[in-house]
């Protein structure tokens, strides 16, 4: 029987990016409302959550959703990684189009059912926003944020470049690459996500922002923030990521493959 291949990485992407939000902007949900600690959000208690469990929540998210949909599609599920894939991989933009379409998709569904989990919360306590990202306060500006997640996603990129070149560079084994992803946005969490919430993902930060003003959330695109940061500044970052890797780290890699045949032929000799 003949199959619709791109139909199913269609679904893969979009069914990849429901998994990454529903865990993703879940965890944020249980730290802020906690709802096993009498329903009062999280901070205002002062009890065991923080921010490392949003960070390791949304390093599972992606180490899970990449699992469920990298054997059909490499598992983008961010429309940054996407487009490095345009420009440094010869992917058909095209095909990317109907990736970035089926990523916010996901990501809005994702957002819907958490909502739809937490609803009791929600009704209780009123809006709260668990689904985008946002500056950490009034001193990171426009221009501090977006460099914040370019340089972000530039870390992811590369990191994912690095991760996945089991030709040249050192790789892991086949079933261990997406839990190496998922540690490398851990560590950008830790490292570099205090600033904005690192979307470091246009799909993961727009999909819940359209469903968060669906709901009623009057300021989620209120000013240019929404665009500008989580949005231009991962396109930015993700490409140039992935030149990185190209053009500064790739070339100077032994090249396996090759040393590999030279060897086996002396080895003839």
């Amino acid at each position: 029987m003949k199959r619709d291949t791109l139909m199913q990485e269609l679904w893969a992407e979009f069914f990849g990016t429901a998994i990454l939000i529903i865990f993703g902007c879940g965890v944020v949900a249980n730290v802020i409302f906690a709802p096993r600690l009498n329903g009062f959000g999280i901070f205002k208690t002062g009890a065991g959550y923080d921010w490392n469990t949003i960070n390791v929540g949304w390093a599972f998210a992606v180490t899970m959703a990449v699992y469920v949909a990298g054997g059909i599609t490499g598992a983008h599920l961010n429309p940054a990684v996407t487009l490095a894939a345009v420009l440094r991989r010869g992917m058909n933009f095209g095909k990317a189009i109907g990736y970035w379409i089926a990523q916010v998709l996901g990501a809005f569904v994702g957002a819907f059912i958490i909502h739809k989990i937490y609803l009791g919360n929600f009704i209780k306590d009123g809006y709260m926003n668990i689904f985008y990202t946002g500056a950490a306060n009034d001193a990171y500006s426009i221009g501090n944020s977006i460099f914040a997640e370019i340089a972000g996603t530039f870390f992811l990129v590369l990191f994912i470049y690095a991760i996945v070149d089991s030709v040249y560079n050192l790789g892991p084994g086949a079933n261990l690459w997406p839990l190496l992803v998922g540690f490398a946005v851990y560590s950008i969490g830790l490292s570099l996500g205090g600033p904005t919430g690192y979307a470091i993902n246009p799909a993961r930060d727009f999909g819940p922002r359209l469903f968060a003003a669906m709901i009623g959330d009057q300021g989620a695109f209120s000013g240019s923030y929404w665009l500008l940061v989580p949005i231009v500044g991962p396109l930015i970052g993700g490409p140039l990521g992935a030149f990185a890797y190209d053009y500064l780290v790739s070339p100077f890699l032994p090249k396996k493959m090759e040393e590999s045949l030279k060897a086996d032929k002396s080895m003839k000799a």
